[in-house]
């Protein structure tokens, strides 16, 4: 039997379905399902907090605050049986079968880092505690995995460039603005960093590598040098705020969300002395967020991930040894062109306030998925759409089989 929700919150749109997102059935090569409606679950707006973002100089766009909510928990959306701690094998314990349900889950976040962003990465650091407390208290798990990518290859224009007396210097995006910084001889520490001592990993420009630093130069401190949290992460919620804190400039190369999240889960990437090497688990639930103000277009092939919506799911489903029941994905994206989205139709992106345009391609690319939800980018608050994203995950784990 399959299942449909959609739901209309706060002026914008909410699809969780177990054949398609909702997608306006006007938009080229998607289809819509509005078979059955039901209500959302909704929580309260977790609280926001702030993570020390050292004293790089105030009125630059350097310091992007690394804010993190400060909620402890969210409203489940449906239930789960808690009595016995799961298991973390694949295995069930008592049958020696596999097991099924989520014992484990990866969480991935890929943050577009355009000049248009601000806004809308705060909403998300904002939600992130309540969307990750609520997954594993409806799960009963205490396995997760945790990792925010920039859709960029880290190596953009630095967009702000600041020294102080001393030879004290900051830049954004960080770290590997640095790098120029030191070379030019007049600093002697960079974002709070000695120059003499100055290390910046390979991994810090490479698509779908895990962040360990916000766009202020502070480095998350992310336990055993990984760049992907454990449940045991002190203070998991201000270390993400950290790392989500991607900020907002222009790149060398395009902004490309669907090639960082591939690359995010690649072989190369996960495997020994890959950048993110043991993220993603064969016997864990891949749960992919997005989060972008426009469309990833490819026009003419000069801008955008390589592909379409087609390859960007093969990708992500060939990562998880073919198994599209093993990914659930959700995208916060423009939705002027789908009926009751939160977005005036035709709207750009703006710097100042929440906006985006249409994005037929993301929109489509969700659809695919049999466990998956749009959300508008315009929404005031993400707290609704990821409670909704929370049932969508505990759907997905009534389906999931550890492999």
């Amino acid at each position: 039997m399959t299942r449909t929700t959609k739901t209309v919150l706060g002026g914008w749109l909410m699809c969780a379905s177990a054949l398609t997102a909702c997608v306006d059935k006007d938009t080229p090569g998607v289809d819509s399902d509005t078979d059955t409606t039901a209500s959302a679950v909704t929580a309260t707006p977790p609280a926001t907090g702030a993570v020390d973002t050292e004293d790089a100089p105030p009125g630059t766009s350097a310091d992007n605050p690394d804010d993190s909510g400060g909620g402890t928990g969210a409203a489940s959306a449906g239930s789960s049986d808690t009595s016995t701690p799961p298991e973390t094998t694949g295995v069930d314990g008592t049958t020696g079968l596999a097991a099924t349900g989520c014992q484990k889950v990866d969480l991935l976040f890929v943050i577009d880092s355009d000049l248009t962003m601000k806004s809308e990465q705060e909403g998300l650091i904002a939600a992130f505690p309540a969307f990750y407390d609520g997954i594993k208290s409806t799960l009963g798990m205490q396995d997760t995995h945790v990792m925010a990518v920039g859709a960029d290859d880290g190596k953009g224009l630095s967009n702000t460039s600041q020294c102080l007396g001393g030879g004290k210097c900051f830049c954004g995006p960080a770290p590997v603005c640095c790098a120029n910084t030191c070379e030019g001889g007049n600093a002697e520490t960079c974002n709070g960093v000695a120059c003499a001592g100055l290390q910046i990993s390979e991994c810090a420009s490479q698509y779908g590598a895990g962040r360990d630093y916000s766009n202020a130069g502070k480095f998350c401190e992310i336990a055993d040098g990984r760049r992907y949290m454990l449940d045991s992460q002190p203070d998991i919620h201000a270390t993400f705020g950290c790392a989500a804190a991607v900020g907002q400039y222009e790149a060398q190369t395009d902004k490309r969300p669907m090639f960082a999240a591939t690359e995010a889960v690649s072989a190369a990437m996960n495997g020994a002395g890959g950048c993110d090497e043991g993220f993603l688990r064969s016997d864990a639930l891949l749960v992919v967020v997005f989060v972008s103000d426009k469309d990833d277009s490819n026009e003419n092939g000069g801008t955008g991930s390589p592909g379409g919506p087609q390859e960007w799911y093969d990708a992500l489903v060939a990562a998880k040894g073919g198994s599209a029941d093993s990914v659930v994905v959700l995208g916060l994206v423009g939705d002027g062109n789908m009926t009751g989205g939160g977005c005036a139709p035709g709207m750009t992106p703006d710097m100042e306030t929440l906006a985006g345009g249409p994005a037929p391609r993301l929109q489509e690319f969700v659809s695919k998925f049999s466990h998956g939800a749009i959300g508008s980018i315009c929404a005031a608050d993400y707290a609704p759409f990821f409670t909704n994203g929370i049932t969508v995950v505990e759907q997905a784990c009534d389906a999931f089989t550890p492999g």
